[in-house]
């Protein structure tokens, strides 16, 4: 039994459908060639504050992200005829974590990522919060969702480990700066 108090848990959720009705949203605006006027509301249902919506949906698409370029890497490397498309297909079913700490091993490098410090273990932070955010846990991810600062610094250091990963693959003899700056918000 959750321990997070029923408004709270109906504002996440009304987060959730939030973000999934702003791209609904979107994808109608787009096929139809207009614009909705509706803004999203859940009548008289609390919803998350502004920035705590913000901070749940970087965790969900950070992870989407990692996935998707990990899942990339492992379609390359079978293209390139490093590893056979029975490997890849096993390792899209590991968890993000492990594909990701796995592909310089499956790309027949002698290089470890750590886990524990630098830009990959952005990397592990990620994929942390996106069990208890896309299993919904109601109690971890409350206080979470008010640590606006940790994601910021999360998807900085994960920027910079998608970087890393590409020198440790062979892909890049250096991190893409112009890539990398995309992690380094400035005020303007």
């Amino acid at each position: 039994m959750s321990k997070v108090p029923p408004t709270d848990r109906v504002a996440i959720w009304n987060a959730f459908f939030r973000l999934a009705w702003s791209e609904a949203k979107a994808v109608f605006e787009s096929v139809h060639g207009c614009s909705v006027d509706e803004q999203f509301s859940a009548g008289s249902t609390p919803t998350l504050p502004e920035d705590e919506f913000h901070v749940l949906a970087a965790v969900v698409a950070c992870n989407l992200a990692i996935e998707a370029r990990a899942n990339h890497l492992l379609d390359e490397l079978v293209e390139n005829g490093t590893i056979s498309e029975d490997v890849a297909t096993a390792a899209r079913w590991l968890p993000t974590k492990h594909k990701w700490f796995l592909l310089p091993t499956l790309a027949g490098k002698s290089v470890t990522l750590d886990s524990a410090t630098g830009p990959h273990q952005a990397v592990v932070q990620l994929c942390t919060l996106r069990n208890d955010f896309l299993h919904v846990n109601y109690a971890a991810m409350k206080p979470r969702l008010q640590d606006r600062g940790a994601i910021i610094s999360y998807f900085r250091r994960f920027v910079e480990a998608m970087e890393d990963m590409n020198v440790v693959l062979g892909r890049n003899k250096v991190p893409n700066p112009d890539v990398v700056r995309k992690g380094d918000f400035q005020c303007s």
